[in-house]
């Protein structure tokens, strides 16, 4: 299996903010954000896997900054660890000033996924290799809250 860097899995997706996507006070439903997010992430885990990777948990996800109707909203994702059969996605979604490029973050979200086969069942991941330093501290921080989510699980 080859192994595949964070920069080969980085995905994005850009959504305009329309009122059927808004609340009573004009700004997105939690729930429509969240599933961007989850498709925007879904594809850098497929990616990184070459096949099918399903979500198998939300593991944070803070919303920081509204989005309101008519705002361009900016997601990317990206794949920060890669375990045995499973993976961590971060995903952020940024508001984006069309007139001056300029971007504000409103969500950031990590989601594990696992790698199916045809069968349905988890098969192994291809490696991750961080080519930069912010990438290798994303992997280590990713390392210990695997740690605190299977101890917890003990």
């Amino acid at each position: 299996m080859k192994t595949r860097t964070p920069r080969e899995t980085l995905t994005e997706k850009i959504e305009i903010v329309l009122p059927q996507h808004a609340n009573a006070i004009g700004t997105a439903f939690g729930g429509t954000v969240m599933s961007w997010i989850d498709i925007c992430a879904a594809v850098a885990a497929q990616r990184h896997c070459g096949r099918v990777a399903v979500t198998a948990s939300v593991d944070a996800l803070d919303f920081l900054s509204p989005l309101r109707v008519g705002d361009v909203a900016v997601l990317r994702a990206w794949v920060n660890a890669a375990f045995r059969t499973s993976l961590e996605v971060e995903c952020v979604v940024e508001r984006e000033d069309t007139a001056t490029g300029a971007r504000v973050l409103c969500v950031d979200a990590r989601l594990t996924f696992v790698n199916l086969g045809e069968d349905g069942k988890p098969l192994p991941v291809p490696g991750l290799t961080p080519e930069t330093d912010e990438e290798h501290a994303r992997r280590e921080a990713a390392e210990r809250r695997r740690a605190a989510r299977l101890s917890a699980r003990k």
